[in-house]
């Protein structure tokens, strides 16, 4: 026989798996508890055999996503750490995070817009591990190796390259300025440029 906090968890899984397909392929505005659940080939109600409500299952999704985003440049950046330096390592590793989401808008769009309130309930949500914070810092230590980074700002140094490239997203997928692809390139170059050169 199964366990059943064994059985619980594949079925939790089952539902975050496909709303996050629903999530990926048709938008926010169509991921919603009764789809998810057809998506998953179950009726709404099951969900909450499951889910305390609608809000821990869509920061469950969130996790989902932002652990794929950090395997996939935890990946990359093995591949490619080797015989380059911090600054090469920054840039090629910004620009695969940026084209993550310009591939996917609609993952963008739930991360940083979509607003969950679990204030009000008993969810015990488990954070995700800081994966792409780690790596960031990862890449920066080795600027400091290198002599472009004062080790006391390295945290800050990546925390400002972050924030200043989602900012960036943000305008694009806004379309409220002529920003292209190509625009966040350039600029996402010289903000690499501005911080290993203080």
């Amino acid at each position: 026989m199964i366990n059943k906090n064994v059985q619980n968890k594949r079925m939790e899984n089952h539902f975050i798996k496909a709303g996050y397909e629903i999530l990926k392929e048709e938008g926010i505005e169509r991921l919603t508890v009764r789809n998810i659940a057809k998506r998953a080939g179950y009726s709404y109600a099951t969900i909450y055999n499951y889910f305390d409500n609608a809000e821990e299952l869509m920061w469950s999704i969130g996790f989902k996503v932002l652990n794929e985003l950090a395997q996939i440049l935890e990946e990359y950046y093995n591949e490619i750490k080797q015989n380059k330096n911090c600054s090469e390592l920054l840039r090629l590793t910004y620009i695969k995070y940026i084209d993550y989401y310009l591939e996917n808008e609609n993952i963008y769009q739930f991360i940083f817009y979509e607003q969950l309130d679990i204030s009000d309930s008993n969810i015990q949500i488990e954070k995700p591990e800081p994966i792409l914070f780690n790596l960031q810092q990862e890449i920066m230590q080795r600027c400091v190796e290198e002599g472009l980074i004062d080790n006391n700002k390295k945290r800050i140094s990546g925390e400002l390259l972050t924030n200043s490239i989602n900012g960036l997203l943000s305008i694009y997928f806004s379309r409220k300025d002529e920003l292209s692809k190509n625009d966040l390139y350039l600029r996402t170059e010289k903000y690499i440029d501005y911080i290993l050169s203080d």
